[in-house]
């Protein structure tokens, strides 16, 4: 068994591959942090700039304050008011 154990670890012992072995150990490293830097720096500029990556999130809210046709526009929209309330406010609010 001692000849076999040395032809694979190269006789060096209880570290079995050696340079080998911390060469794998330092590559995986470096991969997870440039995997770990390209995440964050994605994530950070998709909120700066109010992008997501999910396609079918609804939008997000308009910082600014709706006017008031605005509201009203929306409300006809979803069937809240009919046709004719929906005219009638319209003309009361551009005045």
């Amino acid at each position: 068994m001692g000849h076999c154990s040395e032809f694979f670890t190269g006789g060096r012992g209880m570290m079995g591959g050696g340079m080998f072995g911390m060469g794998i150990f330092w590559w995986g490293f470096l991969i997870i942090v440039i995997l770990g830097v390209v995440y964050f720096t994605r994530n950070r500029s998709n909120q700066q700039t109010g992008v997501d990556n999910y396609p079918n999130q609804e939008p997000t809210k308009k910082e600014f304050p709706s006017s008031a046709l605005d509201i009203l526009d929306e409300e006809f929209a979803k069937g809240n008011i009919s046709e004719e309330e929906y005219l009638s406010k319209k003309e009361v609010l551009k005045k």
